[in-house]
């Protein structure tokens, strides 16, 4: 039987909204009050996709710091003072609590146990601990999610949790590969397909391993060319949330339905780099100003009215769709990642690291809706791949096709920092300056949050002197370069 997407975001939402009188309108003394682990499932899924879509977590934070927009009501964020710190208490009270009761639920139900749909929930814990030990470095992860039992858990070092991470999914692609197990109910993301999450799982363990390669080479290559044999092939296989505009609780989360929306303008760092390329996901990425119809962006970190907002182009009616994808990981990722792997002498299959970055650049044309292959041929040819020079070949091509996905775009700006091809600056400081005196090119991390610092103070500030200071300029343990 198909699963209806739109079914179960419609029974997720009355299950949230009939929260507040939960006790007087929903108790029946012949149920158990319990939630199920689908509903669980269901709802982590898009709580977290949510937040990774924030309008100030994905706008604010990481559309601006991989350089994608600037704010054209607020620039402050473009500047580094950041005014939400809710990233943080947001994923550990959210999506990462209702993945944890699920193991709970089972807990005191075995013999309703279902291991796929905890390797699910292991797999979307796993992506999850993996934004905030990068965002942050050192966080709780061995001692979290224990409520009452640990309120103020330990934080575990940052490589500590890569290397328990990439153990937790490897555990779980084992688990989905080698046993068999009921339906994953609730899952909207891979409508219960547990070989699409082995494939998920793979992929995930790819990007953890890739972000590490520099500091840990041979751990890396092992687990990159493992996980490689099985993992995401194809655009139809990219992993994302999938929003609609049946009703406003189902859209994305930051959308134009119901009103114009300009708090963003595109930067000149992708408008300018997108039309020197020809790039035909320019009009897709970007939309022209109303004013005069051409594509102008703002350059990056310019103060309000510094120039005036009128005459800039704002982000592309795709990226601002109610409909658009909340996506976790796609196959361009994956490819470019291969690509990478392989330039770096690992095996990941007959594939050259040529064949593998023009697949890559063909994928992302694809997820964006260009399909006309004399284009893309085209296109292939303007932005050729260069074996001395991979890295800002493929860090460029992958930084434009990690648009909107703006964490993980930052995240890549700070291991690889791309210049483009022909060896000039892609990425500039703030115009207007940096509002961190101790950060002028870009944050290589975010502040621990003041909730955090309050409530477990002796174990954020051992935290804070572990990786060297709780400022934006510490750098993440794989961030060598």
């Amino acid at each position: 039987m198909k699963f209806n997407h739109k079914a179960w975001i419609a029974a997720l939402f009355v299950a949230l909204t009939s929260c507040n009188n939960f006790e007087e309108l929903n108790t029946d003394p012949a149920r158990s009050s319990e939630t199920q682990p689908e509903f669980l499932l269901a709802n982590a899924e898009k709580r977290a996709s949510d937040l990774m879509y924030d309008s100030y977590h994905n706008g604010r934070i990481g559309m601006e710091l991989s350089q994608y927009w600037m704010g054209t009501d607020k620039t402050s964020d473009g500047r580094f003072l950041f005014t939400n710190d809710g990233l943080w208490s947001g994923l550990y009270a959210g999506p990462l609590m209702d993945l944890q009761e699920i193991q709970h639920y089972y807990d005191r139900h075995p013999a309703e146990s279902n291991a796929h749909t905890l390797a699910v929930a292991e797999i979307l814990k796993s992506w999850l601990f993996h934004v905030l030990t990068d965002a942050y470095i050192d966080i709780p992860y061995s001692q979290a999610l224990r409520g009452d039992a640990i309120p103020q858990p330990v934080y575990d070092k940052g490589k500590d949790v890569y290397t328990a991470l990439l153990a937790s999914l490897k555990k779980q692609v084992d688990i989905l590969q080698n046993t068999s197990s009921g339906a994953i109910r609730g899952d909207i993301m891979a409508n219960g397909n547990a070989q699409q999450w082995v494939r998920i799982g793979n992929a995930l363990r790819i990007r953890i391993a890739l972000r590490m390669a520099d500091a840990q080479p041979a751990e890396a290559k092992a687990v990159i060319e493992e996980a490689a044999k099985n993992t995401l092939t194809s655009v139809s296989q990219d992993a994302f949330f999938p929003y609609n505009t049946s009703a406003a609780t189902n859209r994305f989360p930051y959308n134009d339905v119901d009103r114009p929306l300009v708090e963003f303008a595109v930067t000149s760092t992708l408008v300018d780099y997108l039309k020197a390329l020809k790039d035909p996901r320019l009009p897709i990425f970007a939309r022209p100003d109303e004013t005069n119809g051409q594509y102008i962006g703002k350059v990056y970190g310019t103060e309000a009215n510094s120039p005036t907002m009128i005459g800039l182009s704002k982000p592309g009616v795709v990226a601002y769709s109610g409909s658009a994808k909340g996506y976790m990981i796609t196959y361009a990722e994956i490819a470019f990642a291969k690509a990478e792997a392989a330039a770096r002498g690992m095996n990941v299959g007959t594939q050259t690291a040529e064949e593998l970055y023009k697949e890559a650049v063909t994928a992302s044309m694809t997820q964006w809706g260009i399909t006309d292959a004399k284009a893309i041929a085209t296109y292939l040819e303007s932005v050729p791949y260069k074996a001395g020079d991979w890295k800002n070949v493929i860090g460029t091509q992958k930084w434009l096709a990690l648009y909107m996905q703006g964490l993980q775009a930052w995240f890549e700006r700070l291991r690889l920092d791309p210049k483009k091809p022909d060896g000039s600056i892609l990425f500039i400081p703030p115009a207007s300056g940096s509002l961190d005196p101790q950060v002028k090119d870009v944050p290589t991390r975010l502040k621990y949050p003041s909730g955090s610092r309050a409530s477990n103070a002796v174990n954020s500030e051992q935290a804070a002197k572990n990786i060297g200071g709780d400022t934006q300029a510490t750098k993440n343990w794989w961030d060598i370069y």
